[in-house]
Order: C-alpha cells, then structure tokens, then sequence
C-alpha cells in the first residue's frame, strides 16, 4: 500500500532548501505535479506548521507535511525528498531533518495501511539516515521496498 501511494517517481534526493518551509513547498510540489493536490494544499500544510509549530517532525530527521482533506486533496497520495543539507525545524530534539515527506489523503481512512507501513520504515534502525545516504530515488524506493517486504 505504501509504495501504491510513494511511487519512485515521487521520490526526489539531495534536494537543495534553506528553510523548512522551501522544504514544505519543494516536497509538496511533487504532490502538485501529479495532479494530486490543489496549489493551497501546499499553502495549508505550511500554514499548519506556522500555528502549530514543528510537530510534524514526528522522529528524529524527519518531517511528515500534511493538511486536512478539504485543503485541496485530489487523490491520495505521497512523496518523499531528501535534503542535500539537513534543515532546522525548531523541534526540541528532532532536528534537523534530513528526509521529509508529504502526505495528502481524500479521507481519514484511506491511508491508515499506508501509515503503518511508513511507520515500520521509521522504526527500522537507522533507516532515516539510509535513506538520507542513497544518491539516487531508485535506491530510496529499493532499500523502502525492502523494508516492507521484510516485515
């Protein structure tokens, strides 16, 4: 299911962004591109982090952008970048993130089985900082598919 959702062409590596929110608007413009969210999605998922602050830093090195389904959510979907430079958060002790997605659901149900799954790649040791070292998004999807076909 997760891979259903965060195809490789949806995974973009060594990304270049000087503050967290470039990196909202860069890994949510993947989301954009394949016509899976309205241009506000993106506006939403950074304005959540402006009133809420840097709780979607939800382990140590990576970020989960998302925003509510009536933000602009086309189709259920997901990407994934890394950062060519890891990127302050103001998170307590989950900066700097190195790896952040984004997340955008037509409903609150639909990704529940995509959610554990991402959650098993997380728990894995050391993934973040795997993913982080590929050079390439082939890697990425390789080494998360492995992941998941594992466990």
């Amino acid at each position: 299911m997760l891979l259903d959702l965060l195809p490789e062409e949806r995974i973009a590596t060594k990304v270049k962004a000087e503050n967290w929110r470039e990196v909202g608007r860069k890994v949510g413009e993947i989301l954009l591109r394949d016509n899976l969210v309205e241009d506000r999605y993106i506006d939403a998922m950074i304005k959540s982090l402006e009133d809420n602050g840097p709780y979607i830093v939800m382990a140590k090195g990576v970020a989960i952008f998302h925003a509510r389904p009536e933000d602009g959510v086309k189709k259920t979907g997901m990407s994934l970048i890394t950062l060519d430079a890891p990127v302050e958060f103001g998170h307590e002790s989950n900066d700097p993130v190195k790896v952040a997605f984004a997340f955008g659901s037509i409903n609150n149900e639909q990704h529940v089985e995509a959610m554990s799954q991402l959650m098993t790649v997380l728990m894995e040791d050391e993934s973040i900082d795997k993913i982080y070292a590929k050079d390439t998004s082939s890697e990425v999807f390789d080494y998360i598919s492995q992941i998941i076909s594992n466990n």
